[in-house]
């Protein structure tokens, strides 16, 4: 089981450091679009009709992986590419080790770029085989949860391996949980700050985000309605002060990716990827 435990067992169950430097990050393109990332893991309900419940995560995991041959990938790249995004955040499902061998991953890597997709991060959980993964698809960092390693162990997978890795907010309730899990951080172990899980737990997430200030190595920009709960939103409709976010963001210097992301129960993500880009977009002047 993955996701952070597929997301919300151990979240929705907790709702009833120095400045790092030295990061390898990778930068962004100059201008537009090209700073945003569409998040496939918008996707998690692709493959029953958009319908599915935040609890059984797991099951739509192991569905997606399942699913994802050649065809459903190349479909995918077609309408995230139409959506007008030109950078992809890969998740785990999509291409998970138990189905992607090194022969399928040059494929996979192929169709991202035949439809003018970098991909730029991989959302899953940090393990010998989801960084070979990384490797094979030239993606520089892996943005979820430790999968019960501790910091001294991540750090040496990830020097072993040449990739980085982001701890993703999910029960984390502030910045010192999220730096806690990491050991403080280091130039290999960084912090993935996901706008809406921060939301959830009530933080005022501007705050949070100039707290981690160069840690923030990677971001996921969602918006929820409400703190207490995970019911996400189009991008600057909820709690979650979005613009706020991205001006936290400019302070603390981050140059990295702003990775859309919204895994909705009830709706087909793509019917509001286009505004969500163009909001993000807004916000980055």
């Amino acid at each position: 089981m993955n996701r952070r435990a597929f997301l919300h067992r151990a979240t929705l169950a907790a709702l009833a450091g120095p400045a790092i430097t030295g990061c390898r990050s990778l930068s962004p393109k100059a201008g537009g679009s090209h700073k945003i990332a569409f998040n496939t893991a918008n996707l998690v309900a692709r493959f029953t009709g958009y319908r599915f419940e935040l609890k059984r995560w797991g099951e739509q995991h192991q569905l997606t992986v399942k699913q994802t041959d050649a065809a459903a990938w190349k479909s995918i790249c077609q309408e995230i590419a139409a959506a007008g995004y030109r950078a992809v955040e890969v998740w785990e499902a999509h291409a998970a080790p138990e189905a992607l061998d090194r022969a399928r991953a040059a494929t996979w890597k192929q169709i991202m770029a035949d439809h003018g997709l970098r991909p730029v991060a991989y959302a899953g959980g940090l393990r010998r085989e989801t960084l070979e993964i990384c490797q094979w698809l030239g993606i520089p960092h892996i943005d979820g949860g430790l999968r019960g390693q501790g910091p001294e162990e991540a750090t040496r997978l990830c020097r072993e391996h040449g990739i980085q890795f982001n701890l993703e907010n999910h029960p984390e309730k502030n910045a010192g949980e999220a730096r806690a899990k990491i050991g403080g951080g280091n130039e290999w172990l960084g912090v993935c700050v996901d706008t809406g899980w921060f939301g959830t737990q009530g933080a005022v997430v501007p705050a949070e985000i100039r707290t981690l200030g160069p840690l923030v190595r990677h971001t996921h920009i969602k918006d929820v309605r409400a703190a207490g709960a995970h019911e996400t939103c189009l991008l600057g409709t909820g709690v979650v002060q979005v613009t706020e976010c991205c001006r936290a963001l400019r302070e603390i210097g981050y140059a990295g990716w702003y990775s859309w992301e919204d895994e909705p129960e009830d709706r087909n993500p793509f019917d509001s990827a286009r505004d969500n880009r163009r909001f993000i977009e807004r916000q980055l002047g």
